[in-house]
């Protein structure tokens, strides 16, 4: 406890001792909030990191990006990590049954929730918001959103070349490109192939590729500009994924044991069209219409093994295919100061609709029957939503907002169940901003999000089955509500030198969707299922600090510390966990990071990132060991050429992203472990840009 108030505190009165000079004030816009501002004079937890910070992890894919920022953290159980958790809130697997995740992601504005980030290669920037965020984003962002904007269209012709030579036979090439086609049309285009064969070694294969990676990612953008006073859009985007999935072994290393070893694909395509009519006196118009189409394959070896290992084996494999198919408009007013309220109140007023049909199949083989499972879920939602800001004097001001959500479920699956589930959900919002000066803000916010509830198929599928009578009780489970009290101060120094931001939270969550398993006798045959908490408490701090030490080095300083807690909550096989840490919330995370700048040519970019312990899951006690991890890139820059070499997880550190507790070795009884899976192993490469 001291720690945080003593970390608050020293930032508020470096705030608040800063000088102001108004032409020195750092210019970094927000994309994703309703009006694009400084993120400097925008309340509430907000960080953005542009492409050249990118480059300081060398980042390939997100997996990499996520550990630079502060009560961040992810989960894999499949190729890459595909689940993200904020301030300790957030999915870690979905299966049969159909998971809206508490952390969102937009790509361009459209609606990636639950299929992830596949290339983070040439972004315009990519924005974290920490903490509820219902009113901007509505049931995608219980704990925050991810709001990744690829490169736009420019009117001045621009591009870049990057290929990347890694070990682990690893290899990328991308490629950036934008230029006008007429005065009022331009373009840009990002393409991405990254190719691995994966950490792992199959040594009952004899393969070194089991768990691969091959990804290609195009996105594209067009701009028109028809009059002074409209802005079209279109954008595009294609993903093929075709990802191996091999990572758990029954030794817990990175030699795995499979005979069947499973797939992690992907593919989608998505559209949208944009406008922005900005002729009216009183009000511009803002619009955004998408639609995306994805099928993925997901399967694995269940019993991580092959068939004659052992006389008590067993051998299953089980796979889910899935189909996705969304569409979404977004139309909002935002005011001018024409129409302004009383008390120079600006405003904001819009309406979200959006469809999304989901089917499921799930084929399991356990032994030689095949077990089927098909299910069907049409989602509609619904919603209209509101915010204002009032300056109440030069330096105080107040911003509120709300949204109000409808959505509608219709699941039918082949066991014969239909359900029509409907609900009505709010968000909120309040904050109250204190500019100190043109240097410094204090802001307090109080803000309510919201997730909808669904239904556990696969518990109804299985309550038939004696082992699974429980999960009859299990049909479906409650939304989540949450409540968040916020206090933050930004500030920067008179010279730029010194950026600072500082956040301390207190969250109440009310209904908490927690993952819940039965495993009758800890053996191959489980249910999983979507169960309520009582209630849960998740508080903390935040702190991202820049300090340019000298003209030719400059300092990062991010820095994240959570308590969370467990109400009142029993398992099903008995475990009491009321109280206990939720899973995967550390306590401590943290990056440092330096850039060197050596000579006109050469720079030298370092960085560590670490994190405490913490538990896989909110039902049983395995935990993640804690860990550090150090990186380092030198590059030499001459005319448009750019090469750097780096290395990544310099010390070789053991990092578990994904954890399970439960026998599944018959070479020891199938005796209850941690099986864990791994982040990568020590990564070294070079890559070469050709900018033009």
């Amino acid at each position: 406890m001291f720690f945080r108030y003593s970390v608050l505190s020293i930032a508020l009165l470096s705030a608040l001792n800063l000088h102001a000079t108004e032409q020195q004030i750092e210019r970094v816009t927000v994309q994703g909030d309703f009006r694009q501002q400084n993120i400097q004079q925008l309340a509430g937890s907000v960080v953005i990191l542009s492409e050249q910070e990118m480059q300081r992890q060398s980042a390939q894919h997100l997996d990499e990006v996520l550990k630079q920022f502060a009560n961040v953290n992810f989960a894999a159980g499949a190729s890459r990590g595909r689940f993200i958790q904020i301030r300790g809130i957030g999915e870690r697997s979905e299966f049969i049954d159909v998971v809206n995740p508490s952390v969102g992601i937009l790509i361009d504005g459209i609606d990636y929730a639950g299929l992830g980030i596949s290339s983070v290669a040439h972004p315009e920037q990519l924005e974290v918001f920490r903490g509820p965020e219902a009113t901007r984003f509505g049931t995608n962002a219980l704990a925050g959103m991810l709001n990744f904007t690829s490169k736009n269209p420019v009117f001045s012709p621009e591009g870049q070349l990057s290929a990347t030579v890694a070990n682990y036979h690893s290899q990328q090439l991308s490629g950036y490109y934008s230029a006008p086609l007429s005065e009022q049309v331009a373009f840009s285009l990002t393409l991405d192939q990254a190719l691995s064969d994966g950490f792992i070694d199959n040594a009952f294969l004899q393969r070194d590729d089991t768990n691969n990676i091959d990804e290609f990612t195009g996105r594209f953008k067009l701009s028109w500009l028809p009059s002074e006073h409209l802005q079209l859009g279109l954008i595009a985007h294609l993903i093929d994924q075709q990802n191996g999935y091999d990572a758990f072994s029954l030794d817990q290393n990175r030699v795995t044991l499979s005979d069947e070893p499973g797939e992690d694909k992907l593919r989608s395509k998505a559209l949208a069209l944009t406008f922005a009519y900005q002729e009216f006196a009183a009000v511009d118009l803002q619009g955004q219409i998408s639609y995306l189409n994805a099928q993925s394959d997901y399967g694995f070896d269940e019993d991580w093994s092959y068939r004659g290992i052992h006389p008590w084996e067993y051998s299953y494999q089980d796979r889910y295919l899935r189909s996705r198919e969304q569409s979404s408009l977004d139309y909002r007013l935002v005011s001018k100061p024409a129409a302004q309220l009383w008390h120079n109140t600006d405003w904001v007023l819009g309406v979200y609709a959006s469809s999304r049909d989901l089917t499921l199949n799930r084929i399991r083989r356990a032994e030689s029957a095949m077990r089927l499972f098909d299910s069907q879920l049409q989602r509609n939602n619904l919603s209209v939503y509101a915010e204002t800001t009032s300056a109440l004097t030069e330096q105080l001001s107040m911003v509120v907002g709300g949204r109000v959500e409808q959505y509608s479920d219709d699941y039918q699956d082949v066991a014969g169940i239909s359900l029509t589930p409907d609900a009505t959900m709010w968000g909120a919002k309040i904050s109250l901003n204190y500019q100190v000066n043109s240097q410094a803000m204090i802001y307090g916010l109080v803000s309510r999000g919201y997730k909808v509830g669904g239904i556990n198929g696969e518990a109804l599928a299985k309550a038939d089955d004696g082992d699974f009578a429980l999960l009859a009780t299990k049909a479906s489970f409650a939304p989540e509500t949450v409540v968040n009290a916020e206090l933050g101060v930004k500030g920067s120094s008179l010279d730029q030198r010194l950026l600072t931001r500082v956040a301390a939270f207190y969250m109440w969550r009310n209904d908490m969707q927690v993952k819940g398993w039965i495993n009758p006798d800890l053996g191959p045959e489980f249910a999983g299922f979507i169960d309520n908490a009582a209630s849960g408490r998740n508080y903390g701090i935040e702190m991202e600090n820049r300090y340019q030490a000298h003209a030719a080095l400059q300092l990062f300083v991010n820095v994240g510390y959570l308590r969370s807690k467990l109400g009142q909550y029993v398992t099903d096989g008995g475990l009491d966990l009321t109280g206990r840490d939720q899973a995967h919330a550390p306590r401590v995370n943290f990056s440092i990071g330096v850039d060197w700048f050596l000579n006109e040519q050469w720079s030298l970019q370092a960085g560590v990132q670490g994190r405490s312990s913490f538990y896989y899951s909110d039902g049983h006690n395995a935990e993640a060991a804690a860990s550090e991890q150090v990186n380092l890139r030198l590059n030499y820059q001459v005319a448009q050429w750019q090469i750097a070499a780096w290395l990544r997880n310099a010390f070789d550190e053991e990092t578990g992203v994904r954890g399970f507790y439960f026998g599944n070795d018959p070479r020891d009884e199938y005796a209850p472990k941690v099986y864990e899976q791994f982040a990568e192993p020590r990564r070294f490469g070079v890559t070469a840009s050709y900018s033009f």
